[in-house]
Formats: C-alpha cells, sequence, structure tokens
C-alpha cells in the first residue's frame, strides 16, 4: 500500500457518521499509514465542487453521504472521471431496511440523522451532569444519577461517565479513597433504586498507570504521597472491594477493557434492570 493512501469523506452533515465507522474498522488492519480528507456540510454544487477538486488533487477511496439527486449524481460522475471510487456509505443499510419495514426511506432531508431532538437535549443535559458531579462532586445529591460509578483512582471512571453521557444517561462517579471512608449517601442509594457500579482493576496496572501520570504531568501533590506504590494501591484496592462488596453492586474489572467496553457492559445492565455481578 502506498504511503500517500488517502480516504475522503463527503457528508451533507458532519461527518461522522463515516468517521465513527472508520474508527472502529481501520484497526482491523493493522498499522496502515491513510490520510483522511474530511469535507463537511456539503450541500450545493459550489462546495460539492470544491470538495471534488480536493480529490482530484489527491486521489483515494470517497465514501459519502449525499443524499441530494442532483448532486449524488454530480459526484459519482466526477469521481468515474478522476478514475476513484465512490462509496455511497448509507445505501446498504437503507436498502436492507426497505426491505425489512416495507417502507422508502426519506432521501430529501440531507444529515437528517443528525436531526436536533429530545435525544440530542437529553445527551447534553447528561453532559453537563457528568461534569458536575464528576470525581465525587455533589455527593450528597447522587441519588439524582441514574448511576453512580465507584473505584480508586485512574479506573477510567470519569471517561466512562462522558461516553455514558453520550447515550443519555446521567452517570455520576465516586472515587474510593484508601483510608478514608465513602460519603453517608453513597449508602443510601440502593435504598432509594439508584444503581452503584464499582470499577477496579489489578494492582500493578494501575500502579504503571499512576508512574505514567506522574512522570507525565510531575504533580507535586500526589509524587511525595503513596499514589504509584504498589503495596499502597493494593491496600486501596482491597479496602475499595470491601466498600463494593457490602454495597452488593456489580463490579466491572477494567484491567482488559476499554471506557466503550465498560460502558456498553453498564448499559446493558441498565436496560436489563440488573445488578447481578458483572464480570
Amino acid at each position: 500500500m502506498s504511503e500517500h493512501t488517502c480516504i475522503h469523506i463527503i457528508s451533507d452533515s458532519t461527518g461522522e457518521t463515516i468517521s465513527s465507522a472508520l474508527r472502529a474498522t481501520m484497526p482491523m488492519f493493522g498499522e496502515v499509514a491513510i490520510r483522511y480528507r474530511r469535507h463537511v456540510m456539503i450541500r450545493n454544487a459550489e462546495t460539492l465542487g470544491g470538495a471534488l477538486d480536493a480529490v482530484e488533487r489527491e486521489p483515494g477511496l470517497v465514501f459519502h453521504t449525499v443524499v441530494e439527486r442532483d448532486l449524488r449524481t454530480q459526484l459519482e460522475r466526477r469521481c468515474h472521471e478522476i478514475g476513484v471510487t465512490a462509496v455511497p456509505f448509507l445505501d446498504p443499510m437503507i436498502s436492507i431496511l426497505t426491505g425489512f419495514l416495507g417502507r422508502k426511506a426519506e432521501l430529501t432531508r440531507p444529515g437528517a440523522q443528525h436531526v436536533v431532538d429530545e435525544r440530542y437535549y437529553q445527551r447534553v443535559a447528561a453532559l453537563d451532569f457528568a461534569l458536575a458531579y464528576d470525581d465525587g462532586n455533589l455527593a450528597e445529591r447522587l441519588a439524582e444519577a441514574d448511576v453512580v460509578l465507584i473505584g480508586v483512582s485512574r479506573t477510567s471512571k470519569t471517561p466512562t461517565c462522558v461516553y455514558l453521557a453520550g447515550r443519555g444517561i446521567k452517570a455520576a462517579n465516586l472515587p474510593l479513597i484508601g483510608g478514608k471512608a465513602p460519603p453517608d449517601a453513597l449508602w443510601d442509594l440502593p435504598g432509594k433504586g439508584t444503581p452503584v457500579v464499582g470499577l477496579t482493576a489489578k494492582p500493578t496496572r494501575l500502579a504503571q498507570i499512576r508512574q505514567n501520570r506522574l512522570n507525565r504531568f510531575g504533580e507535586p501533590d500526589l509524587s511525595e504521597g503513596d499514589y504509584a506504590d504498589l503495596d499502597s494501591i493494593k491496600r486501596e484496592v482491597i479496602e475499595a472491594r470491601k466498600v463494593m462488596d457490602a454495597l452488593g453492586c456489580p463490579v466491572i474489572d477494567v484491567t482488559r477493557r476499554s471506557v466503550e467496553e465498560t460502558a456498553a457492559e453498564i448499559f446493558r445492565g441498565l436496560e436489563t434492570g440488573g445488578q447481578e455481578r458483572l464480570k
């Protein structure tokens, strides 16, 4: 494969649909050197012409979500002239859904998949909530959350809350600090019906992550203590697990899990209402 391989994303909206799919797919091909060129909000002949000029200057595979008939014809004709492949990204899914649902899709609304609706505002509110209730803030109001994540430092509590917010879930997180009792509000959550999920990880992995953080950021308030000391971390993890067991909450080991995998596990538990222990 040429080191100059290029993929163009041409979208009548934000291009995030194609970008997300590529982020999920490309790792399957190992280490490949690809440059991505994103051309967004392409909704008239002028903007499309500019995007296609870029394709001609740097030929490569073209993924697009252009649905307006005339623009799509222009795009496909010009790509043919340039000698590049133009892939209508949503067509296979639209075709399958048309047969399954027995009705045709509305192909007259560019960016229809990103329409601002109630779900959009729900996600924004959930993100605001995750940031406001991060790292034990507003602990006395934890019962307002859809789910509360607990765990020692560096168990991916904050990024998991933010990821859940993208699904419209109001997630708060509370750090479990060695030698310090958690707030009383935490023990009230099961009785109030607020789900609690514990996040844990192997001490050796936590020590590595914390030491890397110290090396990178040089935080003086942490470097003087036991923040990255393995024995201290082992004690933290044991104490945190005792709290989780006392709460009877499900526990997820995030040592070998990505944030996306952890969030998906939590989301499935919330959908089923399950409080069973998660593996």
